[in-house]
């Protein structure tokens, strides 16, 4: 069965003061529903080699989706995302999932990598349009329509996994990108015990 998400946005911005975002049961993001699965997948990164998320049990992994020419949402995601990780004692995995596989070329996502200073902090996870569909559909995106642009028309979405592989928190919503609240999140799941008995994940 095919789980398919939609987060709901909250209130809030990366503004101090009044807009500031605001913790909601625990989180400052929007939580996943409890009867999303743990998932798994197989893709191939920027260094060609394949990432497994089932390979990251015990840790918490966070994953964007992205596309490498965007000049629009994408570098301010991927952005947001690298600050929270840099607020945090050690580095957590931090996967870029493609929305446009055929703009991702590798020269195409060298360059976005080097001009984010991210090169060393994402894994770039490309593969062909058929082995992403069941990913997008799993999380509701829609993927990047327009050819040849920089200007994003793909759902925005930051995806935070819990220890067990399953999605817990998300944000659709630039303004609830905080990188203090995102880490703030980071750490929640970090504190959570992990199982004595792990969910069977979903191969997507």
């Amino acid at each position: 069965m095919v789980a398919i998400v939609t987060i709901a946005a909250r209130s809030g911005s990366a503004d101090t003061g009044a807009n500031a975002p605001v913790k909601q049961d625990g989180f400052y993001g929007a939580l996943l529903p409890p009867s999303f699965p743990a998932v798994n997948f197989a893709l191939p990164d920027q260094h060609h080699q394949i990432i497994r998320l089932s390979d990251y049990t015990g840790q918490v992994v966070a994953a964007v989706f992205v596309y490498s020419t965007c000049a629009s949402t994408c570098p301010i995601v991927v952005q947001q995302l690298s600050q929270a990780i840099d607020e945090l004692p050690h580095p957590i995995a931090a996967l870029a999932i493609s929305v446009d596989p055929k703009q991702d070329t590798p020269s195409n996502v060298q360059a976005f990598l080097i001009k984010q200073y991210v090169t060393t902090q994402l894994d770039y996870l490309v593969a062909p349009r058929k082995v992403l569909e069941p990913i997008w559909k799993q999380f509701g995106i829609q993927p990047q329509l327009k050819i040849n642009s920089s200007k994003s028309d793909h759902t925005v979405d930051l995806v935070l996994f819990d220890k067990t592989g399953r999605a817990r928190v998300g944000y659709q919503d630039l303004g609830t990108m905080d990188p203090d609240a995102i880490a703030a999140d980071i750490r929640t799941l970090q504190a959570e015990a992990l199982p004595k008995v792990l969910p069977k994940r979903i191969d997507l």
